[in-house]
């Protein structure tokens, strides 16, 4: 579980989960990545669906018997973070701790595939046999980005070997109608862990400065997150390394095996903290007598909250001590209307 400080930050994304009713044997088209999913997946029916973020941009669909001994799931939701690999590792690190799946064992390793609607390899599966105590015999996943978003399918059965399984996800991956990208994918391969981990010899501080110029430099943080991630996307892409595992749904991942910076994945559907140093623009950006600050950007789907900058790179530890005691110091909208918008936490002046 998070920390009760970080459900309180992201209550309006918590307060928009709601069911999506969808007609009885209608197919369901993404409205933002325009994926076609059938009422009829792969012979299975689907019995519910469901929004987890404003505006669609987390949803899930669930195809099920009556006793969910046959289940299939499609989840889309916003790529506004890391990559296939590491969300894919994320998402198998939630399937190995879960205590239904009775210590699964990994059959059919991380490998890559051909989603539809590309011709790149630049998808991930993976295949377990559930524990004997479970009630069911395997679980799979599989992971593949499309535009903006990141694409998962989950598939479990009390009937299935491992490898029929596998047939029968590779079934319901052919029958998703996906449109041809926007931007071409490039082929994948599963995450590796870091040579080293990060150390954190001294504890981070709070930036010095006054609590005014403190809110300016998370101002500043939100508006230029934008112009990073164009940046971050015209460059080669960043192989991310597995850093430390704090629990099964938190762990830390490291850029290009960066000793400066890092991402703190948060459960399994896109939610993580950048950690890193500051972006500075000459002429623009305020002259700093001191060392460079290090910024902490938590990233929802719709928006990012930019926390107190930090003398030197923060622990994951003390990343989760300023989430805990709402440190923020505004917020940056990065979807919609308002996209681009930044909202300074006035209440941060007070501190």
């Amino acid at each position: 579980m998070l920390a009760a400080g970080l459900f309180a930050l992201v209550a309006q994304t918590a307060a928009a989960q709601q069911d999506i009713t969808l007609q009885a044997g209608a197919d369901y088209t993404h409205p933002h990545s325009g994926i076609r999913v059938p009422a009829v997946l792969a012979g299975q029916m689907r019995t519910a669906a469901g929004s987890y973020a404003e505006d669609m941009l987390d949803v899930g669909l669930n195809f099920d018997d009556e006793t969910s001994v046959e289940a299939l799931s499609i989840y889309v939701y916003r790529r506004t973070n890391g990559s296939v690999p590491l969300w894919f590792a994320q998402a198998q690190s939630v399937i190995e701790h879960r205590s239904s799946y009775a210590d699964p064992e990994l059959v059919a390793p991380p490998a890559n595939f051909v989603p539809p609607g590309t011709t790149a390899a630049s998808g991930l599966r993976a295949i377990y046999r559930t524990g004997a105590e479970s009630g069911r015999i395997s679980t799979g996943l599989a992971l593949f980005a499309h535009g903006d978003c990141y694409v998962k399918l989950r598939a479990t059965s009390a009937t299935r070997s491992p490898e029929d399984l596998g047939r029968w996800m590779d079934e319901a991956l052919a029958q998703l109608q996906v449109p041809q990208p926007p931007v071409a994918e490039r082929a994948v391969a599963p995450i590796a862990d870091c040579q080293a981990l990060l150390r954190f010899r001294r504890e981070a501080r709070d930036a010095p400065g006054e609590a005014a110029d403190l809110v300016v430099d998370g101002m500043m943080s939100g508006l230029f997150a934008g112009a990073i991630t164009a940046q971050v996307r015209e460059r080669p892409p960043v192989v991310w390394c597995r850093d430390a595992v704090l629990a099964p749904d938190r762990i830390v991942y490291r850029p290009d095996n960066a000793d400066d910076s890092y991402l703190l994945a948060l459960g399994d559907n896109g939610q993580a903290v950048l950690v890193g140093q500051e972006l500075r623009i000459e002429g623009i950006s305020p002259r700093r007598r001191a060392g460079p600050r290090y910024t902490v950007r938590f990233m929802t789907a719709a928006r990012d909250i930019n926390f107190v900058s930090q003398d030197r790179l923060p622990s994951p530890a003390r990343v989760i001590e300023l989430i805990e005691t709402n440190r923020a110091m505004s917020t940056r909208t990065t979807w919609g209307e308002d996209s681009g918008s930044v909202t300074v936490h006035v209440e941060a002046l007070a501190d």
